[in-house]
């Protein structure tokens, strides 16, 4: 009924075509799967290498492992720049050179293992040559400065003749070459009445910015001993003198206050942990200024900043805001912030500070915003923060307050230009 099926010689043809293809399709994929096969053992025996190099670095010596001891120093400074960089934290590279009478210094010498002990347990020790030692440090910089001239002192003799060159991540540099560089002027800079030189971080604003934006890549390799950066070095001995603390007050100075507090809210922010920002005026210093003088003046900004650091916890960061004012960014919630706000403002109101014979007092009026409730970066906190304390000087309100939106957002402030925006 529906008559013969309908026959194509192309059936014929199709396949004979495909016969042909099998083998190739085969071959194809057994030459791609040795490809994959190569690159993951080669990965995999490039991490056994890393790993393997990080775990016996500070026990053996660098020849016996078949590497140098710039490959060590290579290997541990990609270790830290990447931890540190995924942790938001900061490090210290310190090049610690001592006058050698009994040959060069090996990572078993006594003197390497005097450093090691004297040094905190996650603290990493290897060699730059066979005169200089390496102490890796997470620390910030002017604690690595500390921990440094505590171990010089725990060491004694061994270390009477010894000079130190420090970097710090990420403010000198975002790579391992960048951090040897400055180190390694730092020490050339060194004196007999300065051992130990951490240059002054210069634009901390400005690196802070490229230091959230940049991807970290590991160092390159270090190529023998490196030439001091003369350019980096002059003058960096009257530069240190401007450190990151305010000098009359001991608290950070204003030029460091954004890249501290831009660091510990990405780490709050990480952490998803709430905190406020606390703008603080101090009130009637004009008048003080002007009656009893500027060292008056002086003297009673210094009493605050006590009264702050000694009722404060020792993370909470403390800086100086413009003349006569401060801020304070604690890791809190915005409840513990009010207690927070009103014990401070008690007390300054209850002190006395001493200048000359003379006893001074003043108050202070204080704005709090909270994260996450007022803003999720450190430029909101500001702006909201400095909206309470504007309206409380302009309505002569000398206490402290909370931010609220339908009463303060009516006041125009600028914002800090060291408070830079961030994406929350």
């Amino acid at each position: 009924m529906f008559g013969a099926p309908f026959f194509c010689p192309m059936q014929l043809f199709i396949p004979t075509i495909a016969a042909q293809l099998d083998p190739v399709t085969s071959v194809l994929g057994v030459v791609t799967a040795v490809a994959i096969s190569f690159i993951a053992i080669t990965l995999v025996a490039s991490y056994y290498r890393f790993q393997n190099i990080v775990l016996q670095a500070e026990e053996t010596s660098p020849e016996e492992m078949g590497a140098t001891a710039h490959d060590v120093l290579r290997v541990q400074l990609a270790r830290y720049l990447a931890g540190c960089a995924r942790r938001g934290t900061s490090f210290t590279l310190s090049l610690i050179r001592l006058p050698m009478q009994n040959g060069a210094i090996r990572i078993n010498s006594p003197v390497t293992e005097a450093v090691k002990h004297a040094a905190r347990r996650d603290d990493v020790t290897c060699l730059f040559d066979d005169q200089t030692i390496v102490l890796l440090l997470e620390s910030e910089p002017e604690d690595g400065v500390q921990i440094l001239t505590r171990i010089s002192k725990a060491l004694g003799a061994d270390f009477k003749d010894s000079r130190a060159g420090l970097a710090s991540y990420p403010g000198h540099g975002l790579s391992g070459k960048e951090l040897l560089e400055i180190a390694v002027g730092a020490l050339e800079s060194t004196t007999e009445d300065e051992p130990i030189i951490l240059p002054e971080i210069e634009n901390l604003d400005e690196e802070e910015d490229d230091a959230e934006s940049e991807v970290v890549e590991a160092p390159e390799k270090v190529e023998g001993p490196l030439e001091p950066a003369e350019e980096k070095s002059a003058g960096w001995r009257e530069k240190r003198k401007n450190s990151m603390l305010d000098e009359l007050t001991g608290v950070l100075k204003p030029s460091a206050i954004s890249a501290y507090m831009q660091r510990t809210m990405s780490e709050i922010r990480r952490k998803k942990k709430k905190a406020a920002l606390f703008c603080i005026g101090v009130n009637n210093m004009e008048n003080i200024e002007r009656i009893h003088g500027q060292d008056a003046a002086d003297d009673v900004m210094a009493g605050v900043s006590q009264v702050l650091q000694d009722n404060l916890r020792a993370d909470d960061l403390i800086g100086r805001h413009e003349k006569y004012a401060y801020l304070i960014l604690s890791e809190c919630t915005l409840e513990e912030a009010e207690i927070i706000g009103k014990r401070i403002t008690t007390l300054v109101q209850q002190g006395a500070f001493a200048s000359g014979n003379k006893k001074l007092k003043t108050t202070i009026t204080l704005g709090v915003a909270a994260h996450p409730e007022h803003g999720r970066n450190l430029h909101l906190l500001y702006l909201a923060g400095q909206k309470v304390l504007d309206h409380s000087r302009a309505n002569d309100i000398r206490a402290y307050a909370v931010y609220d939106p339908e009463i303060h957002d009516k006041v125009q402030t600028k914002p800090m230009k060291s408070i830079k925006a961030r994406q929350a």
